[in-house]
Protein backbone atom coordinates (compact mmCIF):
# COMPACT_ATOMS: atom_id res chain seq x y z
CA UNK A 1 0.00 0.00 0.00
CA UNK A 2 1.52 3.39 0.88
CA UNK A 3 4.71 4.36 2.61
CA UNK A 4 4.63 3.36 6.30
CA UNK A 5 0.99 2.36 6.05
CA UNK A 6 -0.17 5.64 4.48
CA UNK A 7 -2.98 5.82 1.96
CA UNK A 8 -1.95 5.62 -1.69
CA UNK A 9 -4.47 8.16 -3.01
CA UNK A 10 -3.61 11.80 -2.38
CA UNK A 11 -6.14 14.31 -1.04
CA UNK A 12 -6.07 16.14 -4.37
CA UNK A 13 -6.92 12.98 -6.30
CA UNK A 14 -9.67 12.13 -3.81
CA UNK A 15 -11.16 15.59 -4.29
CA UNK A 16 -10.95 15.22 -8.08
CA UNK A 17 -12.74 11.87 -7.87
CA UNK A 18 -15.52 13.30 -5.68
CA UNK A 19 -15.96 16.30 -7.99
CA UNK A 20 -16.02 13.98 -10.98
CA UNK A 21 -18.78 11.88 -9.43
CA UNK A 22 -20.81 15.06 -8.93
CA UNK A 23 -20.20 15.93 -12.59
CA UNK A 24 -21.18 12.40 -13.67
CA UNK A 25 -24.48 12.74 -11.80
CA UNK A 26 -25.14 16.13 -13.40
CA UNK A 27 -24.31 14.71 -16.85
CA UNK A 28 -26.49 11.61 -16.30
CA UNK A 29 -23.55 9.27 -16.77
CA UNK A 30 -24.36 8.01 -13.29
CA UNK A 31 -27.92 7.88 -11.96
CA UNK A 32 -29.49 6.28 -8.87
CA UNK A 33 -30.32 3.31 -11.10
CA UNK A 34 -26.77 2.76 -12.39
CA UNK A 35 -25.88 -0.86 -11.57
CA UNK A 36 -22.57 -2.35 -10.56
CA UNK A 37 -21.61 -4.10 -13.80
CA UNK A 38 -20.18 -7.57 -13.26
CA UNK A 39 -18.51 -9.97 -15.71
CA UNK A 40 -21.58 -12.22 -15.88
CA UNK A 41 -24.02 -13.35 -18.56
CA UNK A 42 -26.56 -10.90 -17.15
CA UNK A 43 -24.46 -8.05 -18.55
CA UNK A 44 -22.43 -9.86 -21.21
CA UNK A 45 -24.46 -12.69 -22.76
CA UNK A 46 -22.16 -15.45 -23.96
CA UNK A 47 -21.19 -15.17 -27.62
CA UNK A 48 -19.07 -17.62 -29.51
CA UNK A 49 -17.27 -17.15 -32.77
CA UNK A 50 -14.27 -15.48 -34.28
CA UNK A 51 -12.70 -12.44 -32.56
CA UNK A 52 -14.64 -9.98 -34.72
CA UNK A 53 -17.96 -11.57 -33.72
CA UNK A 54 -17.03 -11.64 -30.03
CA UNK A 55 -15.89 -8.01 -30.01
CA UNK A 56 -19.01 -6.83 -31.87
CA UNK A 57 -21.17 -8.58 -29.29
CA UNK A 58 -19.28 -7.04 -26.37
CA UNK A 59 -19.56 -3.58 -27.91
CA UNK A 60 -23.34 -4.04 -28.22
CA UNK A 61 -23.50 -5.06 -24.54
CA UNK A 62 -21.46 -2.02 -23.50
CA UNK A 63 -23.58 0.31 -25.63
CA UNK A 64 -26.62 -0.93 -23.70
CA UNK A 65 -24.85 -0.35 -20.38
CA UNK A 66 -23.71 3.16 -21.35
CA UNK A 67 -26.96 4.27 -22.96
CA UNK A 68 -25.42 4.44 -26.42
CA UNK A 69 -27.79 2.04 -28.16
CA UNK A 70 -28.37 4.33 -31.15
CA UNK A 71 -24.67 5.05 -31.63
CA UNK A 72 -23.10 3.98 -34.92
CA UNK A 73 -19.77 2.30 -34.21
CA UNK A 74 -17.47 0.66 -36.72
CA UNK A 75 -14.85 -1.82 -35.55
CA UNK A 76 -11.52 -3.01 -36.90
CA UNK A 77 -8.53 -4.86 -35.50
CA UNK A 78 -5.40 -2.83 -34.91
CA UNK A 79 -2.80 -3.01 -37.63
CA UNK A 80 -0.62 0.02 -38.30
CA UNK A 81 -1.94 2.74 -35.99
CA UNK A 82 -0.45 6.26 -36.16
CA UNK A 83 1.50 7.11 -32.98
CA UNK A 84 -0.76 10.06 -32.11
CA UNK A 85 -3.74 7.69 -31.81
CA UNK A 86 -2.07 5.15 -29.57
CA UNK A 87 -3.07 4.57 -25.98
CA UNK A 88 0.31 3.96 -24.39
CA UNK A 89 -0.12 2.14 -21.11
CA UNK A 90 2.78 2.59 -18.69
CA UNK A 91 5.06 3.56 -21.63
CA UNK A 92 5.14 -0.05 -22.76
CA UNK A 93 4.07 0.81 -26.27
CA UNK A 94 1.18 -1.63 -25.96
CA UNK A 95 -1.73 -0.54 -28.16
CA UNK A 96 -4.87 -1.95 -26.59
CA UNK A 97 -7.39 0.22 -28.41
CA UNK A 98 -8.01 3.49 -30.22
CA UNK A 99 -11.05 5.67 -30.82
CA UNK A 100 -11.88 8.29 -33.42
CA UNK A 101 -15.22 10.01 -33.67
CA UNK A 102 -17.60 12.64 -32.42
CA UNK A 103 -20.98 12.82 -30.70
CA UNK A 104 -22.67 11.16 -33.69
CA UNK A 105 -20.53 8.07 -34.19
CA UNK A 106 -17.13 6.53 -33.87
CA UNK A 107 -14.54 4.07 -35.09
CA UNK A 108 -12.83 1.72 -32.64
CA UNK A 109 -9.72 -0.32 -33.31
CA UNK A 110 -8.83 -3.12 -30.91
CA UNK A 111 -6.05 -5.61 -30.36
CA UNK A 112 -7.50 -9.03 -31.31
CA UNK A 113 -4.90 -10.72 -29.08
CA UNK A 114 -6.93 -9.48 -26.10
CA UNK A 115 -9.49 -12.23 -26.80
CA UNK A 116 -7.32 -14.35 -24.50
CA UNK A 117 -7.68 -11.68 -21.76
CA UNK A 118 -11.44 -11.10 -21.64
CA UNK A 119 -11.47 -8.69 -18.71
CA UNK A 120 -8.81 -6.54 -20.36
CA UNK A 121 -10.70 -6.64 -23.65
CA UNK A 122 -13.97 -5.50 -22.06
CA UNK A 123 -12.15 -2.82 -20.07
CA UNK A 124 -10.46 -1.53 -23.22
CA UNK A 125 -13.68 -1.44 -25.23
CA UNK A 126 -15.45 0.32 -22.35
CA UNK A 127 -12.72 2.97 -22.30
CA UNK A 128 -13.08 3.61 -26.04
CA UNK A 129 -16.87 3.84 -25.83
CA UNK A 130 -16.62 6.19 -22.85
CA UNK A 131 -14.72 8.58 -25.13
CA UNK A 132 -17.89 8.55 -27.22
CA UNK A 133 -20.13 9.12 -24.20
CA UNK A 134 -18.02 12.06 -23.04
CA UNK A 135 -18.15 13.54 -26.54
CA UNK A 136 -21.92 13.82 -26.03
CA UNK A 137 -21.51 15.72 -22.76
CA UNK A 138 -20.80 19.37 -22.04
CA UNK A 139 -17.10 18.36 -21.91
CA UNK A 140 -16.53 20.53 -18.84
CA UNK A 141 -15.47 17.68 -16.56
CA UNK A 142 -13.17 18.40 -13.59
CA UNK A 143 -9.61 18.78 -14.81
CA UNK A 144 -10.59 20.04 -18.25
CA UNK A 145 -9.43 18.83 -21.64
CA UNK A 146 -5.94 17.96 -20.40
CA UNK A 147 -7.48 15.33 -18.12
CA UNK A 148 -9.56 13.65 -20.84
CA UNK A 149 -7.84 10.26 -20.70
CA UNK A 150 -7.93 10.21 -16.90
CA UNK A 151 -11.56 11.30 -16.99
CA UNK A 152 -12.35 8.57 -19.51
CA UNK A 153 -10.91 5.93 -17.17
CA UNK A 154 -12.74 7.40 -14.19
CA UNK A 155 -16.12 7.72 -15.87
CA UNK A 156 -16.05 4.05 -16.79
CA UNK A 157 -16.22 3.64 -13.01
CA UNK A 158 -18.94 6.26 -12.44
CA UNK A 159 -20.93 4.40 -15.13
CA UNK A 160 -20.74 1.19 -13.08
CA UNK A 161 -17.78 -0.51 -14.73
CA UNK A 162 -15.32 -0.24 -11.82
CA UNK A 163 -14.95 -3.98 -11.30
CA UNK A 164 -14.22 -4.43 -15.00
CA UNK A 165 -11.66 -1.62 -14.96
CA UNK A 166 -9.78 -2.89 -11.91
CA UNK A 167 -9.81 -6.53 -12.98
CA UNK A 168 -8.92 -5.74 -16.59
CA UNK A 169 -5.88 -3.70 -15.66
CA UNK A 170 -4.63 -6.33 -13.24
CA UNK A 171 -5.11 -9.08 -15.80
CA UNK A 172 -3.11 -7.11 -18.36
CA UNK A 173 -0.29 -6.25 -15.98
CA UNK A 174 -0.52 -2.50 -16.55
CA UNK A 175 -2.43 0.28 -14.87
CA UNK A 176 -3.53 2.51 -17.73
CA UNK A 177 -4.16 6.20 -17.16
CA UNK A 178 -5.43 5.92 -13.58
CA UNK A 179 -3.43 4.03 -10.98
CA UNK A 180 -5.03 0.97 -9.43
CA UNK A 181 -5.30 2.53 -5.92
CA UNK A 182 -7.14 5.49 -7.45
CA UNK A 183 -9.46 3.17 -9.36
CA UNK A 184 -10.19 1.28 -6.16
CA UNK A 185 -10.94 4.52 -4.34
CA UNK A 186 -13.33 5.53 -7.13
CA UNK A 187 -15.06 2.15 -6.96
CA UNK A 188 -15.43 2.57 -3.19
CA UNK A 189 -17.02 5.98 -3.79
CA UNK A 190 -19.37 4.42 -6.35
CA UNK A 191 -20.47 1.73 -3.89
CA UNK A 192 -21.03 4.30 -1.15
CA UNK A 193 -23.02 6.65 -3.36
CA UNK A 194 -25.15 3.80 -4.71
CA UNK A 195 -25.63 2.40 -1.18
CA UNK A 196 -24.16 -0.95 -2.18
CA UNK A 197 -22.13 -3.36 -0.11
CA UNK A 198 -18.73 -4.54 -1.35
CA UNK A 199 -19.39 -8.29 -1.49
CA UNK A 200 -20.38 -8.55 -5.15
CA UNK A 201 -17.47 -6.42 -6.28
CA UNK A 202 -14.97 -8.34 -4.17
CA UNK A 203 -16.25 -11.66 -5.52
CA UNK A 204 -15.12 -10.73 -9.03
CA UNK A 205 -11.88 -8.89 -8.27
CA UNK A 206 -8.44 -10.52 -8.37
CA UNK A 207 -6.56 -10.54 -5.04
CA UNK A 208 -4.47 -7.38 -5.37
CA UNK A 209 -7.40 -5.30 -6.63
CA UNK A 210 -9.60 -6.68 -3.84
CA UNK A 211 -7.04 -5.55 -1.25
CA UNK A 212 -7.02 -2.06 -2.74
CA UNK A 213 -10.81 -1.88 -2.60
CA UNK A 214 -10.97 -3.05 1.02
CA UNK A 215 -8.38 -0.44 1.95
CA UNK A 216 -10.34 2.28 0.15
CA UNK A 217 -13.59 1.33 1.85
CA UNK A 218 -11.88 1.58 5.24
CA UNK A 219 -10.40 4.95 4.31
CA UNK A 220 -13.79 6.33 3.27
CA UNK A 221 -15.32 5.06 6.50
CA UNK A 222 -12.86 7.22 8.42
Amino acid sequence: MGWFGGYDVSDDVQDWIEDSFDWAAMSKIMTPATPLVLPTKAFFPARKGDPDTVVAGLVDNLKDILGLQSLKVTLAPIDDVPPELRHNYQSLGAVAGTWQGDAMGGHIRYDPALISQPMTLISTLAHELMHQRLARSTRDWPGGAEAEELATDLHCITAGLGVIQLAGSEQAGWQGYMRQPSRAHALAVFLARQDMGPDQALAYLPPRAAKYLKRSIKELAR
